[in-house]
């Protein structure tokens, strides 16, 4: 059965990318060496993004088009066929943590900090150079997303998603193998980096097979706060007073709150639950300020009260 899937509204003023045939073939190619895809959405020309909210999106290009997002990213060639025969032009997103780890760097200075942690000058894995990082690629470690191994440094481990080549930034940029890969084992994370993982994870818990089942649930829990916010009824006013709706503050506030009750036991990732949470309340019409203050807010009083 077909995952289901969200549609696009596109603004008629907003030039399209034209479809890459590469984009199926290398979700295809893949999949067949067992990694996990899903069709994410596509920057325009201007840079915005093919979601519903392009202006607002905090994310262009790098969040998935399907309903439940990584829990519908396959290996199957069929689905994936039909995915890209519907949006010929979306973006490539792997999900990590099942055959695919991957060390997250945004500047030169993270990227120097990974090759002195290894020692090398020359790291022996896949190198793709993103619109404004780059990503090394492994083996899976089975171990956690982890934010801030290094200044500039995340992992992508289980419950995460990378953008692959040869998809496209927002600022134009194709992500490209500066070292490629031949599709066929990937090395195994060093000890070094793999040693730093695991002392950031270690901090908030021990990391295997009851991470990946929590990363899981997190996902899904933010992917049932995200749709609340977005369904929450819009405020009608009748002059100055207001006559139906207004909930929208008390719902992402209400997520912000159940989403830091869970960051309270550490194996969330923080920085990106609250980008996603902020998205979507911009995308219903609140301020980035006020959406930023609500969430702050109900983060904080979740915090307080961890669930377990």
């Amino acid at each position: 059965m077909a995952a289901s899937t969200t549609s696009s509204r596109r603004s008629p003023g907003r030039r399209s990318r034209p479809a890459d045939p590469n984009l199926l073939l290398a979700a295809l190619w893949y999949a067949k060496a067992g990694i996990p895809v899903l069709p994410l959405h596509t920057p325009p020309i201007d840079g915005t993004c093919s979601c519903r909210h392009p202006a607002a999106c905090g994310s262009p290009g790098k969040h998935p088009r399907l309903r439940h997002g990584l829990l519908d990213a396959s290996r199957d060639r069929d689905l994936i066929r039909g995915w890209w025969q519907r949006w010929p032009d979306a973006n490539v997103g792997l999900a990590t943590g099942s055959a695919l780890d991957v060390c997250d760097m945004d500047t030169g200075a993270g990227l120097a900090a990974v090759l002195d942690v290894l020692d090398v000058v020359k790291p022996a894995a896949p190198l793709v150079r993103t619109g404004n990082g780059w990503h090394l690629w492994y083996a899976s470690t089975d171990l956690p997303n982890r934010v801030g191994l290094l200044a500039g440094v995340d992992w992508r481990g289980s419950g995460g998603m990378v953008v692959a080549p040869p998809s496209v930034h927002a600022t134009g940029v194709q992500y490209t193998f500066q070292q490629p890969w031949d599709g066929r084992r990937l090395p195994a994370c060093p000890p070094p980096l793999r040693d730093l993982v695991v002392a950031s994870a270690t901090s908030v818990g021990d990391a295997g097979e009851d991470i990946v089942h929590l990363a899981r649930y997190t996902r899904a829990a933010l992917d049932g706060e995200l749709q609340r916010i977005r369904q929450a009824p819009v405020p009608v006013y009748s002059g100055r007073t207001r006559i139906v709706g207004g909930e929208r503050n008390n719902t992402v506030h209400l997520a912000a709150f159940r989403m830091g009750q869970l960051a309270a036991g550490g194996h969330v990732d923080e920085t990106a639950v609250r980008r996603e949470l902020t998205d979507a309340a911009v995308g219903v019409g609140l301020s980035r300020a006020e959406a930023v203050r609500t969430i702050d807010s109900g983060w904080r009083a979740g915090r307080e009260r961890p669930r377990r």
